[in-house]
């Protein structure tokens, strides 16, 4: 089965932490206690707002909730953020006419927690939200297309909705962000052309959230049959160390073309 990982030596293990995982969700509701209200409703109990809680009783899940006023630059950040994601300029402009915007912070740290919260993020969608932005990643969706991945889920849908997979450092590096969501480590590859490098993350991080194989420094990765092998190792100085919403306390892989 393809791609795989060949083994080696000397093991890297994960570090037991959690993260804060941070969704922002503008909505046009009439006041305050609509907001509560209709969450309670539109979930038909499933969550309500206990003052600064976000509450789920019967999974046990607890976020930290907090309502703000309207932004002016929500709508441009959706835009920015929501162009590698396909939103629409029907969905900007509903976004634009907000009065409030909710934040949601939970720790995650596993495939599990990741799903609860996006759960919790589309119980506000459904309650009036506009649309979703993973503050945690900086990455952004129309309210519709963050439901429809819950409504027909697959757990590797995860990998695309906490995670980006296409920014480049000043040395040309491409590299993930958002991986910390899902309790596992980013991925850096240098010495690819772009398109090239972006593939291989993909590959990579689908691989690690469907097959969710134990990954050891100094192994190989190869996409296919065709592809090159790519030696796995650690990357020590991590984009993003000084974010605290970006930054991956679980570490970041670096892949490298073997040979090169």
């Amino acid at each position: 089965m393809w791609p795989f990982i060949k083994k080696a030596t000397q093991s890297v293990s994960l570090p037991v932490i959690s993260c804060d995982t941070v969704l922002c969700i503008p909505g046009s509701w009439k006041n305050i206690e609509a907001i509560a209200n209709t969450i309670f409703t539109a979930s038909e109990g499933t969550y309500m707002v206990v003052g600064d809680l976000l509450i789920n009783p019967r999974a046990a899940q607890f976020y930290k909730f907090e309502i703000c006023g309207h932004d002016e630059n929500m709508s441009g950040s959706f835009s920015g953020l929501g162009k590698m994601t396909g939103i629409t300029d029907i969905a900007l402009a509903k976004i634009k006419k907000h009065n409030y915007v909710i934040y949601i912070t939970g720790k995650t740290g596993s495939l599990t927690e990741a799903y609860q919260i996006a759960l919790a993020g589309a119980a506000v969608l459904k309650a009036g939200g506009e649309g979703i932005r993973i503050d945690s990643t900086g990455k952004a969706f129309e309210k519709q297309k963050w439901l429809k991945y819950l409504t027909n889920f697959v757990e590797a849908d995860l990998f695309e909705m906490f995670v980006m997979s296409s920014i480049i450092d000043e040395r040309n590096n491409v590299f993930s962000c958002g991986m910390h969501n899902l309790g596992l480590k980013d991925t850096l590859v240098c010495g690819e052309e772009f398109q090239n490098a972006v593939d291989l993350i993909n590959v990579f991080g689908y691989y690690q959230v469907f097959d969710k194989p134990v990954i050891h420094q100094n192994e190989f990765f190869q996409p296919d049959l065709q592809s090159a092998q790519y030696l796995i190792t650690e990357e020590i100085d991590q984009p993003y160390s000084d974010n605290k919403l970006f930054n991956n306390p679980y570490g970041m892989w670096k892949l490298r073309r073997f040979g090169h």
